[in-house]
């Protein structure tokens, strides 16, 4: 998703209250800027950091300058929590060499061209490569048991000069024995993908009929579960895998795991203001869905919709004064965690880099109960995508 918005109301952060209004204890890993004079693709190079939230201390992961041995070049982004916090995959280039770099620029075909998918274990911070592939990686996730681990790779079939689709490939990992294999090529490309419930497949959708499918964990021939057309996208299925939503042109629909009898839950903006939208996350429970709502409306640009199951009725739980990119749910239901963005340009170049651009991702945790939202980390760092894990007592 390309954003070219420049959002700068601050957050509105919220104080005191009972215990039930104190946002879940967590942590934050988050790609910073850290040496912005290197030449990388990004402009600097990046280190990743581990973060308690609220107000917690920070401890760095990676150190490129003081273990150049482990040849990360400075391109770190994407970070991704396993479910049980103890692992962080994220995204890195594999050399440090200058053929490598001269061709790691942002006008590159694909935004992560030339990244590969790294490990680290937050208990001993040793960090390991899993690929190690030419163009590059992508759409990357845990299985529910941390066991196995799925990426979309861009295949270089096609012609990149040319306005035509690109077969993607899906491959999947065992963790432990860190051997891996290709599921399925992709002619259409992959918009999506994603872990069955009970992690013995992976869903995909694919390109412009946005149909999905599903190819079994050890290997073997892709099956369509639903049908799509233009305009549909954001599927997700529910924790159970008995429902499913998804979003429509400008309406989140639940209907059955097979597509069949959805209703609309959620009326989302249309015309040619409409914004993007991305797939809607179900709470733990599966009782509640939440999805968020861009505008261009510069005073408040998100809305943040909730629709619970039981009532059938959907609300406006917030109205934020910020650009929001993503969202999950706390384990107990009652909070909303926002990942936040500003980005855009100065006139005058900014005192800690020296660039005319930013780009800064915060997180906010607000209330699905009176909408009240806390500043969980401010957007004061030039960052490449954080995750947040909540803490558990």
């Amino acid at each position: 998703m390309q954003v070219c918005a420049v959002f700068l109301v601050a957050s509105i952060p919220c104080c005191g209250g009972s215990a039930e209004q104190k946002p879940p204890h967590g942590l934050v890993v988050s790609s910073v800027l850290v040496s912005p004079e290197e030449y990388t693709a990004d402009g600097g190079r990046y280190d990743l950091f581990l973060q308690a939230v609220p107000g917690g201390k920070t401890t760095r992961l990676t150190n490129q300058q003081a273990n150049p041995e482990l040849r990360l070049g400075g391109a770190i982004r994407e970070p991704l929590f396993s479910h049980s916090g103890k692992q962080v995959l994220f995204l890195a280039d594999y050399t440090n060499s200058d053929d490598r770099r001269t061709t790691m620029t942002g006008a590159a075909p694909y935004p992560n061209t030339f990244l590969n998918i790294w490990v680290v274990q937050l208990d001993t911070r040793k960090i390991s490569p899993i690929t190690r592939g030419d163009l590059g990686w992508r759409i990357f996730g845990w299985s529910p048991d941390d066991r196995f681990i799925c990426a979309v790779y861009q295949s270089k079939a096609g012609n990149l000069d040319q306005d035509t689709l690109m077969p993607d490939d899906i491959y999947v990992w065992d963790m432990q024995t860190r051997k891996g294999r290709k599921l399925a090529r992709v002619p259409d490309g992959i918009d999506d993908a994603f872990w069955s419930h009970d992690g013995s497949r992976i869903i995909y959708q694919t390109g412009p009929n946005a149909n999905l499918y599903s190819v079994p964990r050890q290997g073997g021939k892709s099956k369509m579960l639903l049908r799509g057309k233009a305009g549909r996208f954001g599927y997700s299925f529910s924790p159970n895998g008995r429902t499913v939503a998804f979003v429509d042109t400008d309406t989140v629909y639940v209907a059955n795991a097979n597509g069949k009898m959805p209703i609309p839950v959620i009326k989302l903006l249309r015309g040619k203001d409409a914004p993007y939208w991305p797939k809607p996350q179900w709470a733990r429970d599966g009782k509640k869905l939440a999805v968020y709502e861009l505008s261009q409306n510069a005073q408040a640009p998100t809305k943040l919709h909730v629709y619970d199951t039981v009532p059938g009725k959907g609300r406006v739980v917030a109205k934020l004064q910020e650009f929001v990119t993503d969202l999950t749910w706390s384990r107990n239901g009652q909070w909303l965690i926002v990942k936040t963005l500003h980005t855009g340009n100065t006139e005058k170049p900014d005192p800690k880099t020296g660039w005319h651009t930013f780009y800064r991702q915060g997180l906010l945790a607000v209330s699905t109960t009176d909408g009240h939202v806390v500043a969980l980390k401010e957007p004061n760092e030039e960052t490449k995508g954080l995750d947040w894990f909540e803490a558990v007592k």
